[in-house]
């Protein structure tokens, strides 16, 4: 692994992702130079993933429990080098052009501080088809992410986010009892811990929406929120405030729901996590 760069990205896969390419072609575009890209797969596929992708460390996964202890193994594994940063990318979803821009102005900080702020971007929506499908709401304001997700609102997405190396050690590990949400648990607990969060105006990844994702059972989705939200301390259910940050939310995103709306019909997030929609409106 080389150990002079600045960014450590994490892929779990088990080899079999007909858009792993994509992934893996995304990091090098747009992180290039800057990243070592980890993968993290079954011991019966590293040869054929060394053979496939000799610019990335390809490590197996000794665990089999599932996307964060594999992540955990990769992370692990990059624990001896001098990274700064570090995020992690599905191995159906993808870094855009505008992710270039994220990092370069995300690395004129230094990780190793607990006063380095996480940086999350915009998130495109697309479909095994590449159809655009618009995009995430997000929270523009930061400071509102906490209580946005007390009111039960998901304020940012994982695909882009670049966490301080000085935070990934302080939260520890990446929670393994959950299958969806250990990212939700890995930037609140940040949050609620005083940690800065920074908001980049450029799309910086695609989210793949395709059937048999595990993020797309819904209910599964919708408990593991809930049950994250629910252990953090120190979170304001004054019903003035949830509503008052709603709909600075809400405005905040017309733009994108109108776009959304145009694109796919009036389908929120969950329902287009439970039924992809094939090609857009």
């Amino acid at each position: 692994m080389t150990s002079d760069r600045p960014l450590l990205v994490v892929t779990a896969t088990l080899g079999r992702s007909p858009w792993l390419c994509r992934t893996v072609l995304s990091v090098a575009a747009y992180a290039g130079p800057h990243a070592t890209h980890v993968l993290v797969a079954p011991p019966e596929t590293l040869g054929a993933l060394r053979r496939s992708y000799p610019g990335c460390t390809v490590v197996p996964d000794t665990v089999s429990r599932g996307v964060y202890p594999a992540i955990n193994l990769g992370i692990a594994h990059g624990a001896k080098q001098s990274w700064k940063w570090f995020t992690w990318i599905n191995d159906d979803d993808e870094f855009t052009p505008g992710f270039a821009h994220h990092l370069s102005r995300t690395l004129r900080h230094d990780g190793n501080s607990l006063e380095a702020p996480w940086s999350y971007g915009q998130i495109q929506l697309t479909n095994c088809d590449a159809h655009d499908l618009g995009r995430l709401a997000v929270a523009r304001s930061p400071s509102s992410i906490v209580s946005l997700a007390q009111a039960g609102v998901n304020p940012l997405n994982q695909q882009g986010m670049l966490a301080p190396r000085a935070w990934v050690a302080k939260c520890g590990p990446l929670r393994e009892d959950l299958l969806i949400c250990a990212d939700v648990d890995f930037w609140l607990k940040a949050a609620v811990a005083g940690a800065k969060f920074q908001c980049s105006p450029e799309i910086v990844a695609l989210f793949r929406l395709h059937e048999g994702q595990i993020s797309g059972d819904v209910t599964r989705h919708r408990a593991e929120f809930r049950k994250v939200v629910q252990g953090v301390a120190g979170v304001s259910r004054d019903k003035i405030v949830r509503w008052a940050t709603l709909t600075r939310f809400r405005l905040d995103n017309v733009g994108v729901y109108a776009n959304r709306i145009h694109r796919c019909g009036l389908k929120g997030g969950f329902a287009m996590l439970e039924q992809p929609v094939r090609k857009p409106s």
